[in-house]
């Protein structure tokens, strides 16, 4: 997971006698980790099977957008073409799977394989998400004097934890107060993207 890159942060001006290039990936690796956490979803594309409850409705939320869907399966059965993957840009804000018949009521009663990720037309990471990575990533790095302390950096404390797969994150006490606050990091450019990506069923502790 990489919404920036090494060579971003070198041209900033980081040396290789500051921080090595192994360091700095964790810089990055904690920026990108912490953009997933507070927006609920990520911005590269990711082959992931998600397993959904059929609520009885036509249209099936995807808990992220999805480019591509490999199979759709109900009660282990995998179904024909009689469903639409909704794939536009304008989709990614409410990705969805429409199926004229109704989608069969259960507790996780269907499974969708595919390509997720709320990402650009060319497959590609969004440009405000990449810029702000950078920074987060950059942010980090005044703190820290002690190099070895960088293993157990965590963004400010704000992402006490995240399970990527089953798309649930905790956040810190301070995180969800800054949200309702209406800020984030404190950074205007930083947190007005966050706020743009961040999904609108989205919890302040989990979703």
């Amino acid at each position: 997971m990489s919404y920036c890159t090494i060579d971003d942060l070198r041209a900033e001006g980081i040396t290789e006698e500051q921080f090595t290039d192994e360091q700095l990936e964790k810089l990055i690796s904690n920026a990108c980790e912490y953009i997933d956490g507070i927006t609920g979803q990520w911005f590269e594309p990711r082959e992931k099977i998600f397993r959904l409850d059929g609520r009885g409705g036509q249209n099936l939320v995807l808990p992220v957008f999805a480019t591509e869907i490999e199979y759709v399966k109900v009660d282990g059965e995998i179904l024909d073409d009689d469903y639409v993957l909704y794939n536009r840009m304008e989709d990614r804000v409410y990705p969805k799977i429409f199926r004229n018949k109704r989608w069969k009521i259960g507790k996780l009663n269907i499974e969708v394989k595919g390509t997720f990720g709320y990402v650009d037309e060319d497959l590609t990471t969004p440009a405000d998400i990449k810029r702000i990575a950078m920074k987060l990533a950059l942010y980090q790095f005044p703190a820290l004097s002690d190099k070895e302390a960088l293993e157990d950096q965590n963004m400010q404390g704000l992402l006490i934890s995240e399970t990527t797969d089953g798309h649930s994150y905790e956040l810190s006490e301070e995180a969800v107060a800054s949200l309702k606050a209406g800020a984030i990091t404190g950074d205007s450019e930083i947190d007005n993207v966050l706020k743009k990506y961040m999904r609108s069923r989205f919890d302040m502790r989990i979703i």
